[in-house]
């Protein structure tokens, strides 16, 4: 669900806060009150943030707030979508919560409800309530800003309404973002969304289109109907190369099952993929995704990565790694996956 949760102005209003008192808090100090070590760890922290080292950044950000004796903004404001970025969800609403008690500016309220609101929507599951509270700060960013750099709201909203099973008013809001952006950071997501609302509330095998090694042409919707294990892959890495002979046992004893298995390499040589599969006698369907389109396109970034998919188009379970705990674990999803798929193919 996470991936669908996007930063911009995203404001959550009207709620009950669970914020402390100013009378309880530690008085703010001035920046002439500051240690010179504050605004280098801050700096060193924002910038670690924007180069996607979270890790680094919590740390370095803890220190600088703890040299402004817990009075920085910008600290918490960093903090906030440090934590919500490592999925650390709780941190993240903690740390903007916290943020909303130290200002009135209305643009760094704007950023510590945006954290607040992805933090809230990542932990909501089924909780309608909580879903709801999500929406009423979706609209409420739209309202103060008047929409104006405020177009992730949109998205937010859209999406926080197809997850309520609220699909007219959630497709409107997502078509309402892609007005504003055609070509946005989201919109190829918005577009997903629009045109399978179902997509918000389960995870849904990205629809594809793949040509395979051997010159054959498949999509998602000719293997609706059957359980899909897509192996993420390549010839440069060891675990995968370790997975191959599983794999292949796994291939030929499910001949007669609904169940494809389908291996895709991220090779930049095509030839040398080619020549290690012939070699290994890899005869399941191979595609080579030389410029990573389906597997950025399915949030790979790890190998090996397994996606177990349904008969229904449902991701049901993800791993990465190769070892003899990862296969048992994996071989016993693949089985119950089967089984499912059988009886509902009885069911009809």
């Amino acid at each position: 669900m996470t991936r669908r949760l996007h930063s911009g102005l995203a404001v959550l209003g009207g709620l009950a806060l669970s914020l402390a008192s100013p009378s309880l808090q530690a008085p703010a100090a001035t920046a002439e009150e500051r240690p010179p070590a504050y605004a280098q760890k801050l700096a060193e922290g924002k910038d670690l943030l924007d180069d996607k080292k979270y890790y680094e950044a919590v740390k370095a950000l803890r220190e600088a707030d703890k040299l402004a004796n817990g009075s920085c903004l910008e600290c918490h404001l960093a903090l906030a979508r440090a934590y919500n970025k490592l999925g650390a969800w709780r941190d993240g609403l903690k740390q903007a919560e916290a943020a909303l008690g130290m200002t009135s500016d209305r643009s760094r309220l704007a950023e510590a409800y945006n954290e607040r609101g992805i933090a809230l929507l990542a932990m909501a599951g089924d909780d309608m309530k909580q879903l709801a509270e999500a929406e009423k700060g979706f609209r409420q960013v739209l309202e103060l800003t008047g929409g104006e750099g405020a177009n992730a709201a949109r998205f937010n909203l859209g999406y926080t309404l197809l997850r309520m099973s609220r699909d007219d008013e959630g497709v409107a809001a997502l078509k309402a973002y892609l007005e504003q952006e055609p070509q946005g950071p989201f919109s190829e997501d918005a577009r997903d969304l629009i045109e399978t609302p179902l997509r918000a509330r389960k995870r849904l095998i990205p629809d594809f289109e793949l040509v395979t090694l051997d010159g054959s042409f498949m999509t998602s919707d000719d293997l609706r109907g059957k359980v899909v294990l897509l192996d993420f892959w390549g010839t440069w890495c060891p675990p995968c190369v370790a997975a191959v002979p599983t794999l292949r046992t796994w291939s030929q004893r499910r001949e007669k099952d609904p169940f494809v298995l389908v291996s895709v390499s991220t090779d930049t040589d095509e030839a040398a993929l080619r020549a290690f599969v012939a070699k290994n006698k890899m005869q399941w369907p191979q595609v080579w995704d030389g410029n990573h389109l389906f597997t950025s396109k399915c949030k790979v970034d790890r190998f090996p990565t397994y996606l177990l998919v349904s008969h229904e188009g449902e991701i049901v379970y993800k791993t990465s790694g190769w070892g003899p705990g990862i296969e048992e674990e994996l071989r016993g999803k693949i089985f119950f996956a089967i089984r499912a798929a059988k009886e509902s193919a009885k069911s009809k």
